[in-house]
Formats: structure tokens, C-alpha cells, sequence
């Protein structure tokens, strides 16, 4: 392995054939592309849904309306 920085085309063809060369210290590593994703995907917090229990808060689903506009194509 060179010490060139990869492309994103480098990248995306490593994740593609499921796996990533790794160098460190001299020594070469394989790694696993689907093992590096869920590494990552555990660093960051996931998406939490907030719900309201104030119903004002919502608007009234009578007062919604429809396009009566049409449309040509």
C-alpha cells in the first residue's frame, strides 16, 4: 500500500468487494467494510422521536385542505 490518500473512487470500490486495506506501522490489515460500518454507526447517537402530549400544540386535522388547483401535463 502506498501512502497516497484514497479517492473517494478508492473507497467506494474497497466497500463494494467488502473490504478495506488497512496499514498501520508498517503491518497490512483487511478490513471489514460491514464491520466498519456498524463501528461507526455505534459512535453516534440514533435519532430519537419526541412526542407531545399538549394537543393544542397540533393543528385542528378539520381545518387541512386540499389543491383543488389542477395540473397539466
Amino acid at each position: 500500500m502506498s501512502d497516497r490518500i484514497p479517492t473517494l473512487a478508492d473507497v467506494c470500490s474497497a466497500i463494494a468487494e467488502g473490504h478495506i486495506p488497512a496499514a498501520i506501522d508498517g503491518s497490512m490489515y483487511q478490513v471489514n467494510a460491514l464491520e466498519l460500518r456498524r463501528y461507526f454507526t455505534g459512535l453516534r447517537p440514533l435519532p430519537t422521536i419526541s412526542t407531545t402530549s399538549d394537543p393544542s400544540s397540533h393543528p385542528d386535522p378539520s381545518a387541512w385542505s386540499a389543491s383543488t388547483t389542477p395540473s397539466v401535463a
